[in-house]
């Protein structure tokens, strides 16, 4: 390869070369031949390795590279060594292709060992940096990799997402340039395909064509491994890798598809969904089964029963292949947003399977609002507070170019603001609230959990033949205990007699009762104690029947767990201290009776029993009942308590007296239910009432807001969005706790332009103008604040795919029609189109519309704004509206850095010396013909002689001789030939007459050690 075009760097000027005497300790060969001071000559010829070090080395742009050389000698063994530097005289550097083109560098300085220069505009690739040199040892020359690649981003796609093994997967990438995302055309890189184990089955180096554009396929086998591939488009430090998965699959013949009959549904509503299963043709699929199960979301629990037994979970479809399923009326207790998902499973007459979803949407209120503001999302007392209102349906639908009304909640007669949404639906207004008030956050309505069974029996015992039921009997008493746990409500009530008095039997939660059964299967007689639990299972268990057979009497114990209901205490108010004897027990059966009705409350009912009863009379009259302070909690117990107390009670013995009075009643929870209710909250802040007219009618929410704190200054800016030429308005707003002094200038700052000062007025604003190039995200910097700018940029890229038919016959030719358009006008561009069978999309998931987004520079978002709006849909022009926009930007932390504008380049190499490398090589060559002249000697030499170190010296003598004769080399790494006394104790061991000599005959009894003769007579 030709290196002439290299500069060359040649060290001139005159220069005093010394002849020291051979008095003064130091070797003048050395020093006139190299340059080297040392005090013993060195043995053989010296040697040079060289090591080159690249810094910040970009092109275009003013690089560094150090070159140094080494002087290898040594004056001993020929596997020592020692190193002086050396002066490099003269050098050139080329930078060289991987076709390996040179092109030459001109260095514009040099610097003692380092040159300084600038690496030409070359394309991206693989370089190498090549150095020619030369020394007063000898000429020399290295290289040095040099990959010089343009940050880039890159972004990878496959044709589809699942494959079977022997399909061939078709991939595509494009590679943009980091800074502006303009194609790399031209770029080198490479293909990298890995199965789920991580081993690479395809690298294969393609470049990107015109466009960035980069196409390749792989073949998968039919034995292939399953499971989820990976492919790479690697170049230089950038790459991007997708995900694709290999497995048998079958697409599904049929659809399903559902769908709820209105967006959304409110209180008192019925929803219905409709539905069809249909063949991948369009036909019908008849007689669908459909399996059903529900998930609910949102912070509202619907009714525990609506998952057991009202939500439909089969359904058949008709024979136009259509289904409807019927929803039970939302409860008025609906509060915020709920969905209901249904999953569907289709299964057809072949026994093929698809699924599918539909989902239902219910709220409270017609529409949603959010808010944004300056002050930490907070409103501040007494001061005038700038707040962005976002107003959607509660299906995420905005309500755009429409006015909006804000009302404070707790002031009824408050007159409110009105604002105009923009095209995002956001409002700004500038509100003072007042001071922050108590907000009351109702509690979630409360949904008991089902509980596990509240009664269980023990062993039935049979008293004519003491033996055990049989099992037919005890499956048909297994079936009483879902009617018997009703009676749990009477568990731990005392006896009392029929005037209402206790009896002496005490309560408790275990009942036994013996039951007389006929042959043919009925009860005759029941047998039970005197409680209410007891009295209860009894009237339970009489109109059963058991299976036909033998008579027989049974003694069966059941036994009642606490089913944790509502209480219903009572107070009963006299005229004569507690009213008449029994009045009290009687009334308390009463209240008991009402536990399996009473809701679950929790307060004073706001009706009080009125009663009386006359002197001499065993009749208490009860009634009427009136109004007294309660609970509006509690009203819903109200008709339980009213259904169970009748018109009179009777007690056991005449009242001795007139006397009336009244009983109050209250509800209260078990101890364990009372924990998990859930209890409203409070909240110190401001509630409005946010309106809007909604196709013709008027819908509002409530919109809650808590206090927020101003910060001693603030840097405002308008317009938030921009365009070249606009005027921007910075202004620096100081809070009450702002102390010090202002400065005197903002900065703008872009990233493709230098920083621009502009002063503040006596208003504390300064404008600045968009210039002409400016792009993306402009910073406005002053007194330790920022505000953000953002300038769309001029060349938006569209493109817009259509058919030319609506429709099309199985065989027919389609035709596509793709524009492009960039800033609105028609322009070329690349286009990639992928086409798949939609019925895959029910297996896998397809590419999205928005999948090129990963390339585009990350902008950080501390939280999107209303939820949903952040600084990377504002990049992506998903955002238009000022309003919108506006509170965006005062979501985003860290606008994306400038990408490097080409690689830097920090790299060093090095040429290698090993003298003990050229040693063993040279050594064993000539080892392995001195054991040849070895056997010749054995078989020749006169059978008294005897292998002697003077012998075997001469045997490597001939060694050598036979190896020069062949033109092989014979010498050390230093140029010398390979003399015994200068070998290393382990190659020199390798020599000893007894590790070569075969026949041990030919060796003496009396053994000479071989190292001490070598260095003794240094052959």
């Amino acid at each position: 390869m030709n290196r002439s075009l290299g500069v060359l760097l040649v060290f001139t000027g005159a220069f005093v070369v010394a002849y020291p005497n051979t008095h003064d300790g130091r070797c003048e060969a050395a020093y006139l031949d190299y340059g080297l001071t040392m005090k013993v000559c060195p043995s053989g010829k010296t040697r040079q390795t060289a090591r080159l070090e690249l810094a910040n080395a970009r092109r275009g742009a003013e690089s560094l590279a150090t070159l140094t050389a080494t002087a290898h000698f040594t004056v001993g063994a020929a596997d020592a060594g020692e190193t002086l530097p050396l002066e490099v005289r003269a050098a050139t550097l080329s930078l060289v292709d991987a076709a390996g083109k040179p092109t030459p560098i001109q260095v514009t300085k040099w610097k003692g060992r380092t040159a300084i220069f600038t690496l030409p505009e070359v394309p991206d690739g693989d370089y190498k940096l090549h150095a020619t040199f030369e020394t007063r040892v000898g000429p020399g020359e290295l290289d040095v990799a040099v990959p010089l690649y343009t940050p880039a981003r890159i972004h990878v796609i496959t044709d589809r997402p699942l494959y079977e093994p022997g399909n061939t997967v078709r991939f595509r990438a494009v590679a943009l340039r980091a800074r502006d995302l303009s194609p790399l055309d031209g770029r080198p890189g490479m293909w990298i395909v890995k199965d789920p184990n991580g081993e690479v089955l395809l690298e294969e180096r393609a470049p990107a064509m015109d466009w960035g554009v980069v196409a390749g396929s792989f073949p998968i086998d039919r034995l292939a491994q399953t499971g989820s591939w990976t492919v790479a488009w690697k170049s230089g430090d950038a790459t991007d890798e997708v995900a694709f998965k290999v497995e048998p699959f079958k697409l599904p013949r049929f659809r399903v598809e559902a769908s709820a009959d209105r967006t959304v549904y409110g209180a008192g509503d019925k929803p219905t969904i409709k539905g069809a299963v249909i063949y991948s043709s369009g036909a019908p699929v008849a007689n669908a089964k459909i399996e059903i199960a529900w998930d609910v979301s949102g912070a509202w629990p619907p009714p525990t029963e609506w998952q057991e037994t009202v939500l439909p979970k089969q359904v058949v479809t008709g024979g136009n292949g259509r289904f409807e399923l019927a929803l039970p009326e939302i409860p008025a207790d609906l509060q915020g947003r709920a969905t209901l998902t249904a999953h569907l499973a289709a299964i057809d007459a072949a026994g093929d399977r698809v699924e599918g979803s539909a989902s239902v949407l219910l709220s409270q209120d017609g529409i949603q609002a959010s808010s944004v503001t300056e002050l930490g999302d907070g409103l501040v007392e007494g001061f005038n507070n700038r707040m962005y209102v976002r107003v959607t349906t509660p299906d995420g639908q905005v309500v755009r170019n429409t006015k909006v009304t804000l009302k404070r909640s707790w002031q009824p007669n408050d007159p409110g603001l009105e604002a105009e949404l923009d095209e995002d639906g956001v409002a700004s207004v500038q509100i003072d609230p007042g001071a922050p008030v108590n907000i009351v956050i109702p509690a979630l309505p409360f949904r008991p959990q089902k509980k596990a069974p509240v009664v269980e029996r023990d062993e039935i015992e049979e008293l004519i033949s003491d033996e055990g039921a049989s099992l037919a009997d005890q499956v048909e008493v297994d079936k009483w205990l879902a009617p018997l746990a009703t009676c749990a409500k009477w568990a731990g009530a005392d006896a009392v007699d029929a005037n209402g008095e206790e009896d002496g039997e005490s309560g408790g939660n275990e009942v036994r009762v013996g039951l007389r059964v006929n042959a043919n299967g009925a009860i005759a007689l029941v047998g039970a104690g005197a409680t209410p639990l007891a009295q209860c299972v009894a009237g339970v268990i009489r109109p059963r029947r058991l299976p036909a057979g033998k008579e027989r009497v049974y003694t069966i114990g059941f036994r009642f767990e606490d089913p944790e209901l509502p209480t219903l205490v009572k107070n009963v108010r006299a005229t004569f201290d507690s009213g008449p004897e029994g009045l009290d027990a009687a009334l308390e059966q009463l209240a008991r009776s009402t536990r399996d009705c009473l809701p679950q409350v929790d307060g004073d009912l706001a009706k009080a029993l009125a009663w009386r009863v006359r002197a001499g009379s065993k009749d208490v009259e009860l009634g009427p009942w009136v109004t007294v302070p309660g609970d509006a909690e509690a009203a819903s117990a109200l008709a339980c308590v009213q259904s169970r107390f009748g018109t009179r009670v009777m007690l056991r013995e005449p009242a001795p007296n007139d006397e009336l009075g009244l009983v109050k009643f209250s509800v209260t929870l078990p101890e364990s239910v009372a924990q998990a209710r859930p209890q409203p909250t409070t909240m110190l802040g401001y509630e409005l009432t946010v309106s809007v007219q909604l196709e013709g009618k008027e819908a509002s929410t409530k919109l809650r807001v808590a206090p927020g704190a101003v910060p001693p200054l603030r840097l405002r800016v308008n317009p938030i969005l921009a365009k070249v030429g606009d005027t921007i308005t910075a202004e620096l707003i100081r809070g009450p706790a702002f102390t010090g002094t202002l400065p005197k200038t903002l900065e703008l700052r872009h990233l493709k332009g230098k920083p621009v000062e502009a002063k503040l007025d006596a208003e504390r604003r300064a404008t600045f103008t968009v210039e002409k190039g400016t792009e993306g995200w402009v910073e406005i910097l002053g007194a330790g604040q920022r505000a953000l700018v953002y300038v769309k940029p001029e060349t938006d890229l569209t493109v817009s795919v259509e058919a030319k038919q609506p429709r099309y016959k199985p065989g027919d030719q389609v035709e596509l029609a793709v524009q492009t358009k960039i800033g609105g006008q028609g322009s070329k561009a690349a286009v990639g189109l992928f086409g798949v069978d939609d019925s895959l999309g029910q297996i896998a998931t397809l590419a999205q519309p928005d999948s090129m987004a990963r390339v585009q520079p990350k902008v950080e978002t501390s939280s999107p704004a209303f939820g949903t709006l952040d600084g990377q849909a504002l990049t992506l022009g998903r955002i238009r509206g000022v309003n919108a926009a506006a509170a965006t930007v005062l979501r985003v932390s860290t606008v994306p850095a400038a990408p490097a504008l080409d690689a830097v380049v920090h790299a060093a190499g090095g040429t290698h010396f090993d003298p003990v490398e050229e040693l063993t090589d040279n050594f064993y060559t000539v080892l392995g013909e001195l054991h040849v002249q070895a056997r010749a000697w054995e078989r020749s030499a006169p059978p008294a002689e005897k292998m002697r170190p003077k012998v075997m010296a001469q045997l490597w003598a001939q060694a050598l001789a036979a190896c020069k004769a062949r033109g092989e080399k014979v010498v050390d790494a230093y140029g010398r030939e390979l003399r015994l006394s200068m070998l290393p104790s382990d190659l020199l061991a390798l020599t000893d007459p007894r590790a070569v000599i075969v026949l041990g005959t030919r060796l003496p009894e009396d053994v000479e050690n071989w190292s001490e003769w070598i260095s003794k007579e240094k052959p």
